[in-house]
């Protein structure tokens, strides 16, 4: 502010501002550069995280929030006239078929309402449901591959066993994951389910969708289910529990704020060293303006304006390049509440950056006086702490010239270092939590297994395909060494006066009695065969179901049913194995019970065999894998799960998000990268003088390149030095807390990331060789009499 009766000089300090602009480009590139790098760092990591979490919302927002399994037509339309229910899908599958072709047909059948609910899992392109015995809906790829790229109205050939024949495509859905499974999901009409030989008037499965759900909570929802299921006689529904954790989740903004405070420590230290390094090669000029009148109110008004305009703009460089990357990769989590939300975190905190970072310098600048500034020397060292007798070569020049500056050399090393010690730790996180260790939680003992689509009492008394026929069949397999029983288990209910809950039971077995036993939260293993272990999810939900209570377990219909008391809670957070099968594992275990419970319950089964593991060869993995796909076509109600499928399943769900945590720790390492890049060409212009002196008194021009490439080697030793004795312990640490929170409490042996770390350390010396070569090559041009007459 202008006081009245002062002098306006506003206009001379805008003026010096902008000539002091034009004299230094390259020192107000980089500037812009560090600016604009913090700015997309902090708002690209912000749509990413909120766009991920919208992403995940949009994947149950507006599906369904609970499904009826085993009902018939007429059921479903009971359901549709349930006026809470805004939409009711219809949903039957028929299994999968081997093809003559190579290919596996999974054929279903749904109504357009369940192709609204199931948009994300399959998308109609084009065209419309089939409506005929011989129209289909086929995917692209198997348009592509199988189908010799036909279009809608065209005919396609299937040739498996229940549906030979052309057929008329009426649509076209995308694929996914279609080919690396080889796999092709076929949609039949209505009229060719029911003419189907394995139909089943009660196979139906029906999803619903509530009216106004966001704001219903699931403890209303359920009941609310519940109420309907016994009111209609329908058995009770099983709940979408993907949709209750995402539909309600708020953006998580603590790992964006942690990511912004280590972007800020980055950009202050290489803005704050590029604008001190600028300021100490123009103190001659402060105090040429100091001697003319100059204040050093005037002085900071001067610096103060050239470092507001540079930040400025690298500031909205950045937020566009930020707001531009997130929206292309992440299109589909858009919302412009948060991206309004980022854009203006990412504005205020870039000027808080660039405002503390030019504070020390703007002091320096304005601090000195006139005669002060004439003698000012940036490198002036106290005589009295140099050694004496030091024996001169290249490299004790270089160590030298990297000692003479402790301020700057802090300032590029913690910038290097910063970067690497982000790497070290994502890239050892990333490998503790490999796709591949956390698919082997749900394959424990193999890559194969092949379990039952269907686990209901009815199947069990006809006929378990799981017996010994099958067995002996699949261990002819050539490569297939072994078969272990993984889960024997039964769909059952548990109930008291006031709620019911129903789920599927497993039985206790030599196999995992001791892992169960281990991920009790509170009470005991059962004692007797009439006692059972309750997942803890259920007592949260329902007070009347804890440790002591008697429930009355029975079959899914209700019709048979024994009193047992809950002897223990578990929690499978602490279980090393996940039960479950496909990529959503809906089908994990919710009780455990004696297998003398279930011969007490179902005396007429023999046997309750619900999924084998398939020990095989891995070098025979091919042979194996097409065989026992082909033994699994061959039986309506068997389906195989592979190792493969579980990995490629956590890359999409996972790959995103530690992607990007690796490219943060890249580009926060190219701040140190810019440090490095500014202060070596200063140094470089600055000796221009002391270099030439050197020249003149013998010093070669190989020796000359040899001493800047010590002083640079030493920048990125101690780099290295400071990464590995910081980064190590740090890595060690989260792995840890990771490895704890996603394998049960088992802590998995840390791996080091060699690739990662390889990579950083050739970055960084190559980085120093070619900067120290190219600036030598770069004074070859001028003669040593113009280098001397040069002036800083």
């Amino acid at each position: 502010m202008t006081w009245p009766f002062e002098n306006d000089t506003s206009a001379i300090t805008k003026k010096l501002a902008k000539k002091s602009l034009q004299s230094e480009k390259r020192r107000n590139l980089m500037v812009v550069i560090a600016v604009a790098l913090a700015a997309f760092l902090i708002c690209f990591t912000g749509i990413v995280s909120t766009s991920l979490t919208q992403m995940q919302r949009n994947q149950v927002v507006d599906t369904y929030e609970a499904v009826w399994l085993g009902v018939e037509e007429n059921d479903i339309e009971t359901l549709k006239g349930v006026p809470e229910f805004e939409r009711v899908g219809s949903y039957y599958i028929l299994g999968e078929e081997l093809s003559e072709q190579g290919y596996h047909a999974s054929y279903v059948y749904n109504d357009a309402e369940m192709m609204e609910i199931g948009r994300d899992q399959m998308k109609l392109l084009e065209g419309n449901l089939p409506q005929k015995a011989n129209e289909v809906v086929v995917s692209e790829y198997f348009l592509s591959t199988y189908g010799n790229n036909a279009k809608i109205g065209d005919t396609v050939t299937l040739d498996t066993e229940s549906f030979h024949g052309d057929y008329v495509v009426t649509g076209i859905m995308d694929s996914v994951n279609e080919k690396e499974a080889n796999t092709c999901a076929i949609i039949l009409s209505k009229a060719a389910l029911t003419e189907w030989k394995g139909f089943d008037p009660a196979g139906y499965r029906a999803y619903v969708h509530f009216k106004n759900s966001d704001q219903l909570g699931e403890e209303l929802i359920t009941s609310y289910c519940r109420e309907i299921a016994e009111e209609y006689q329908l058995p009770n529904p099983s709940m979408n529990n993907k949709y209750f954790a995402y539909a309600s989740k708020s953006f998580d903004f603590l790992p964006i704020f942690g990511v912004i405070v280590i972007v800020l420590i980055g950009g202050y230290i290489v803005i704050q060293s590029i604008f001190r390094i600028s300021i100490n090669d123009k103190i001659r000029s402060y105090g040429q303006l100091r001697t003319i009148g100059a204040t050093p109110k005037q002085i900071k008004r001067i610096v103060k304006r050239e470092g507001r305009k540079l930040g400025s703009i690298g500031i909205l460089i950045g937020t566009v390049l930020g707001v531009c990357c997130g929206f292309l990769l992440f299109s589909k989590g858009f919302n412009a509440v948060s991206y309004a939300v980022m854009v203006s975190l990412t504005l205020i905190s870039g000027w808080i950056m660039v405002s503390i970072s030019i504070r020390k310098p703007v002091k320096i600048a304005a601090g000195i006086s006139p005669i002060e500034a004439v003698r000012f020397t940036p490198v002036q060292k106290d005589i009295r702490s140099r050694k004496k007798n030091i024996k001169l070569n290249p490299v004790s020049m270089g160590i030298a010239n990297f000692k003479r500056d402790r301020k700057k050399t802090i300032s590029i090393v913690a910038s290097l270092s910063i970067g690497g010690i982000l790497l070290m730790v994502v890239s050892s996180i990333v490998l503790v939590r490999s796709p591949e260790q956390i698919a082997r939680l749900y394959f424990p003992d193999s890559d194969y297994k092949i379990y039952l689509q269907d686990l209901s009492e009815e199947m069990l008394v006809k006929g378990n395909p799981l017996n010994e026929e099958l067995k002996q069949e699949v261990l002819s397999v050539d490569g297939v060494t072994d078969i272990i029983v993984a889960r024997q288990s039964l769909h059952t209910s548990i109930k008291t006066d006031a709620n019911q809950n129903s789920g599927i039971c497993d039985t206790l077995t030599d196999q995992n009695y001791a892992m169960v036993e281990a991920a009790l939260t509170e009470g005991t293993m059962p004692t007797d065969s009439h006692s059972i272990v309750i997942h803890d999810q259920i007592v949260a939900y329902f007070e009347d179901m804890g440790v002591g209570s008697t429930v009355e377990f029975s079959s899914i219909d209700g019709k048979q049913s024994i009193p047992v008391t809950i002897s223990g809670v578990f929690s499978t957070s602490k279980m090393p194995v996940i039960f479950g099968h496909g990529r959503a594992h809906t089908d994990g275990s919710v009780f455990f019970a004696p297998k003398d419970l279930f011969y007490e319950l179902y005396p007429e089964i023999t046997t309750f065999d619900y999924s084998w593991s398939i020990v095989s060869n891995p070098k025979k993995a091919e042979t194996v894998k097409a065989e026992l796909k082909n033994i699994v076509a061959e039986h309506s109600n068997l389906a195989l799960d592979e190792i493969d499928t579980a990995i490629a399943a956590e890359k999409s769900q996972n790959s995103a998000a530690f992607g990007s945590m690796q490219v943060l720790s890249w580009l926060v390492f190219l701040f140190g990268v810019i440090n490095l890049i500014n202060t070596t060409l200063s140094n470089q212009i600055a000796r221009k003088q002391e270099n030439s002196i050197l020249r003149s008194i013998g010093l070669t021009q190989k020796q000359l390149c040899k001493m800047n490439i010590c002083e640079g080697l030493c920048y990125a030793s101690f780099a290295i030095l400071a990464t590995l004795i910081v980064g190590l312990p740090a890595s060690i640490f989260a792995c840890r807390k990771m490895s704890v929170g996603a394998f049960a409490g088992n802590v998995m042996p840390y791996q080091f990331p060699v690739l990662e770390m390889g990579l950083f350390i050739l970055v960084l010396f190559g980085m120093e060789l070619i900067l120290s070569v190219w600036t030598i090559r770069r004074q070859k041009k001028q003669s040593l009499i113009e280098q001397m007459r040069a002036m800083e």
